[in-house]
């Protein structure tokens, strides 16, 4: 699997690298798989769970940078380019799951 497609009635198709698709099944407890659906009971709950783990590395990345802020008024160590997020990757298939809970639709997956 090189590039996961989500879709659903209440968005546009989403495109995601495989890697990426893999770290937010894990993170709503959806197991890989080449195809898949969340049932529009289930966006609630998959949304939830995708916007805390965001939440979640914000703060994890505030502390880190902070700490590489002291480290660096110390003098030791550069400054490292600044990552892509989670909550970067995430935001579209964030948005679809927004979409799809108001409109009551299910998203699915599939290469």
């Amino acid at each position: 699997m090189s590039l996961v497609v989500f879709r659903s009635k209440a968005a546009g198709e989403i495109f995601m690298f495989a890697e990426t698709a893999r770290r937010i099944f894990e993170i709503i407890g959806r197991a890989e798989a080449p195809r898949g659906v969340i049932a529009a009971a289930q966006v609630a709950d998959a949304l939830r769970r995708l916007v805390a783990a965001v939440e979640q590395e914000k703060s994890d990345i505030k502390t880190a940078r902070a700490a590489a802020e002291q480290n660096e008024r110390r003098g030791s160590d550069e400054p490292a380019p600044a990552p892509i997020t989670l909550a970067q990757r995430a935001f579209p298939l964030i948005e679809m799951l927004r979409a799809a809970e108001k409109k009551k639709a299910d998203v699915t997956w599939g290469v």
